[in-house]
């Protein structure tokens, strides 16, 4: 078995994201000869992992097949001292893979007590949000600006190794040592990642600024602490979203006229027909019973004028809509909005959770 160690550059701001430590991360990716774990075997695992201050790639190559226990008991060691476990799909084939080889060979699952983020999972709504045809590593390395030396897949490596095992050629071993590299090295690449999957989540929790403009839309920005890692735009009826690296800007249109709060409990108000509004019944007991008559669900409600925006559910109240059963809803600016971070925050984080679904 030969092990081997890269050490891996990246920029300081990649170790902030998300709420782990660097020293609790270990990302990892496999090379084997087929799908099947029962009719081919693994010839290269490659870890990333955090160590005195530095990120190391390092792999373990099989030479000849019979090394693999060697490679999965090396695996073993290194992961014991980790808790937060990254892979890219890894859920489908690497994790199922390996637990069948540890299984094979008697060994214990090094991954108990782990924590698993899988980043093709996490990353998924990325798709439609960049417009990728396909959701491979490759797809997404390239969206951020990222471009690859290799230019081979895992599955026309297999063939690759089988020549290497014949000959010992060590161009052909850089060869399937540079695949992996790249694989794992771009696992880390994709971390700023997150700060994109925070707008979707609604857990964006930098400082916003609120300006509005002369049609009363309202522009909430942020200008990031670490530069958004993608650029992209996505546009609703009632909503524009533009980001690029050193901002985001949400443009809100509202909608300017008549809009009804409707009251919860019709059974206790009477509806007027002339005015096209419902009461309370301890006042309407006081008007004519020819120009009262019971509130329904849907005449029960109080009609206001004003600049109404939206809210795809009733995030603020009260609460104002064309028509009952309608989901969405909207309400009026309250006059200290603009200046109120915990209200903007929370509507910025609730625009953005559907915006971007």
């Amino acid at each position: 078995m030969l092990q081997k160690d890269y050490p891996v550059i990246l920029p300081d701001y990649i170790l902030t994201q998300e709420e782990f430590s660097p020293e609790s991360c270990l990302f990892f990716d496999i090379e084997t000869t087929g799908l099947s774990w029962k009719t081919s075997h693994l010839y290269l695992l490659g870890a990333v992992f955090y160590e005195n201050e530095i990120w190391i790639h390092r792999q373990w190559f099989c030479q000849k097949p019979g090394e693999e226990k060697e490679v999965l008991l090396a695996f073993s060691e290194l992961l014991s001292t980790r808790k937060l476990l990254f892979h890219y799909n890894g859920t489908t084939f690497d994790v199922p893979y390996l637990m069948h080889k540890y299984t094979f060979y008697q060994l214990p699952a090094p991954w108990e007590g782990t924590r698993q983020l899988d980043l093709y999972q996490l990353f998924s709504p990325l798709k439609k949000i960049l417009h990728l045809e396909h959701m491979r590593q490759k797809d997404l390395e390239q969206a951020i600006g990222l471009f690859r030396k290799d230019r081979y897949s895992g599955g026309k490596l297999i063939e690759v190794y089988k020549k290497y095992l014949l000959s010992g050629d060590e161009d052909l071993l850089e060869m399937l040592r540079l695949h992996n590299k790249e694989d794992v090295d771009g696992m880390l690449h994709l971390l700023p990642l997150f700060s994109i999957r925070a707008l979707w989540t609604g857990n964006c929790q930098e400082f916003i600024t609120c300006n509005h403009t002369p049609e009363n839309n309202l522009i909430l920005s942020v200008q990031p602490k670490y530069p958004f890692p993608v650029r992209f735009e996505k546009e609703l009826p009632h909503a524009v979203l533009r980001v690029t690296p050193d901002q985001l800007l949400l443009e809100i249109h509202p909608e300017a006229g008549c809009k009804k709060f409707f009251y919860p409990n019709y059974k206790d108000y009477y509806y007027l027909p002339m005015e096209d509004e419902a009461i309370h019944k301890s006042v309407g007991a006081y008007v004519d019973k020819d120009h009262r008559e019971k509130a329904t669900a849907d005449n029960c409600y109080k009609k206001v004028s004003g600049c109404f925006y939206p809210q795809y559910e009733d995030l603020f109240t009260p609460a104002f809509r064309d028509e009952r059963k309608e989901k969405n809803s909207w309400f009026l600016l309250p006059g200290d909005f603009d200046e109120d971070q915990e209200q903007l925050l929370k509507y910025l984080n609730h625009l953005l959770s559907h915006v971007l679904q």
